[in-house]
């Protein structure tokens, strides 16, 4: 879903951010509409025990919009997971809540210096809601982007895991950084900060694995 409120460094769907670029990237699409092409791999859900995934850009920053789609999932027992840097107002989030099965959010810094730096924007947001999900029980599965030296470090794997530690997570995943964004940073002539940043490398990935296993968090690795 297009629109989101952050500008990540390494964001690999520009064209799903920049408003300027929605015209030539993006289609509307009615509530209805959208729940008939969900349905039309219902057989495939129930076959895989699966569901639907919202994405984006930030899929909650359209709450209103999503609640008849997810409300029509609910009613059909189709699972619905939603991708979420999890920093708005909680009162987006609150609204759709009870439609979604499992939130699959963002950790992408605890220092609100780092955080701020990669994203354009304070993790005040994210750090409230984060705590307020995690003491409602809901299904949380954390994605913690790995962009060596830009928003990770030893330190920050450390206070991550910090942070992390007293919730019940359903799973912890790395997601290793990648340029496979850059040929649309070419293709719509939009400056890609991070041209020389490389992947991190098996080593560092484990090293990221190792602390946070200190705190007794136990991660898989895209």
């Amino acid at each position: 879903m297009a629109g989101c409120n952050l500008r990540c460094l390494w964001c690999h769907n520009p064209e799903a951010i920049m408003k300027d670029l929605f015209d030539h990237t993006t289609r509307e699409i009615f509530a209805d509409e959208l729940f008939e092409e969900i349905c039309e791999d219902k057989l495939f859900y129930e076959q895989l025990n699966g569901g639907v995934t919202f994405s984006g850009g930030e899929p909650i920053l359209q709450s209103g919009e999503l609640t008849d789609v997810l409300n029509k999932c609910k009613e059909n027992d189709i699972h619905v997971a939603v991708e979420t840097a999890a920093n708005y107002s909680f009162d987006l989030l609150k609204s759709i809540l009870e439609y979604i099965d499992l939130l699959i959010v963002d950790c992408k810094a605890i220092s609100n210096e780092v955080y701020q730096k990669c994203t354009g924007r304070s993790n005040e947001a994210f750090i409230e809601n984060f705590k307020i999900l995690c003491n409602e029980k809901r299904h949380i599965w954390v994605r913690i982007p790995i962009v060596w030296n830009v928003n990770i470090s030893i330190q920050e794997i450390h206070r991550i895991g910090e942070f992390l530690q007293p919730f019940q997570l359903d799973k912890v995943e790395l997601i290793p950084y990648h340029k496979m964004g850059i040929p649309k940073y070419k293709k719509y002539k939009i400056e890609y900060l991070l041209q020389d940043v490389t992947p991190p490398t098996i080593e560092q990935l484990e090293t990221c694995r190792d602390i946070l296993s200190q705190y007794g968090i136990i991660v898989s690795c895209e």
